[in-house]
């Protein structure tokens, strides 16, 4: 997983527009629910860390890992030109999507268990907020927390931290401010096509939105 993301600059986690690449379709179905050891859940904090890239439902709405250079590229697309500043007053934000963004810009990151309960949202709610909010790149996950056992081993299904992608990435503003969107879509989609060659120019940008 490390090596592709660093390979290609994205991994989605599950079927994308993309025929067989994901995880879902490259790993071993022997590491999806192991009876003992880890697996591709455990590997997503890790992944994470040693690569510096986003996770996040980046994808037609769904997860995938993103290096912090294409993330800066598919955020400079996205956004437009928008700040979320810019973005909420021309009325482009809910008023979930304004909660949401305003408890992470005051802390800058916080577990999806207390930013849940901060914002006082039904689950069904919370979850297309962020999901909202992540796919314009305005939110991502910085990584997983575990509960331990008594002898400091992680157990259980970990627990995302969201975070602003401004927390996350030293000057990460300042180099969305670098490329227009439509110069960051065509450097997206350059670099798609040459990754795969065999991918139709449909499924390629239904990939970067």
């Amino acid at each position: 997983m490390e090596r592709i993301v660093e390979e290609y600059g994205f991994l989605p986690f599950f079927r994308s527009a993309i025929p067989g690449f994901s995880i879902e379709e490259m790993a071993s179905p022997s590491v999806w629910f192991p009876p003992k050891g880890e697996g591709v859940w455990e590997w997503k904090d890790p992944v994470i860390a040693s690569t510096g890239a986003a996770y996040g439902k980046f994808i037609l709405s769904r997860p995938a890992f993103v290096s912090r250079e294409l993330f800066t590229l598919l955020a400079a697309y996205r956004r437009d030109g928008y700040d979320f500043e810019g973005f909420s007053n021309d009325g482009l934000a809910t008023h979930s999507e304004r909660i949401i963004y305003g408890i992470l810009e005051e802390c800058g990151s916080e577990t999806s268990t207390f930013l849940r309960s901060k914002a006082r949202m039904s689950k069904s709610a919370f979850d297309s907020s962020n999901s909202r909010l992540q796919m314009r790149t305005f939110m991502m996950i910085s990584g997983f927390e575990y509960h331990l056992t008594k002898d400091g081993r992680p157990y259980g299904w970990g627990t995302a931290r969201y975070a602003l992608p401004e927390a996350v990435y030293p000057g990460f503003e300042e180099s969305i401010d670098e490329w227009k969107s439509e110069e960051a879509r065509k450097m997206l989609m350059e670099r798609l096509r040459s990754a795969f060659p065999q991918a139709d120019e449909e499924s390629l940008r239904r990939v970067i939105g």
